[in-house]
C-alpha cells in the first residue's frame, strides 16, 4: 500500500530543516562561532559575546529562516 503523499511531505520538510540546521552550524563553526538555541530564539556565540541572531517565526521553518539571517551576517 502506498503513503499519503501529505506523510513524505511532512518527511522530506523535516530532513530538509534538518539540513539547514546543519548548514547553519557549519557556517557558524567556519567562522570559529557557535550557535545556541535558547527558548526559540538562536544566538551567535562570538568568543564570550551572544549576538542574538533571530527569532524565528515558525517552529516548522525554523532553521530555513535561522539558515537566512546566518547567510547574510556571513555573506555567504
Amino acid at each position: 500500500m502506498r503513503k499519503r503523499h501529505s506523510i513524505d511531505k511532512a518527511e522530506w520538510s523535516e530532513t530538509r530543516e534538518n539540513h539547514y540546521h546543519k548548514d547553519c552550524k557549519d557556517m557558524a563553526f567556519e567562522f570559529g562561532d557557535r550557535l545556541i538555541e535558547v527558548d526559540g530564539t538562536v544566538y551567535l556565540k562570538r568568543k564570550e559575546v551572544e549576538i542574538k541572531v533571530i527569532k524565528p517565526l515558525k517552529r516548522k521553518t525554523f532553521w530555513y529562516e535561522t539558515w537566512l539571517k546566518i547567510k547574510e551576517i556571513y555573506n555567504a
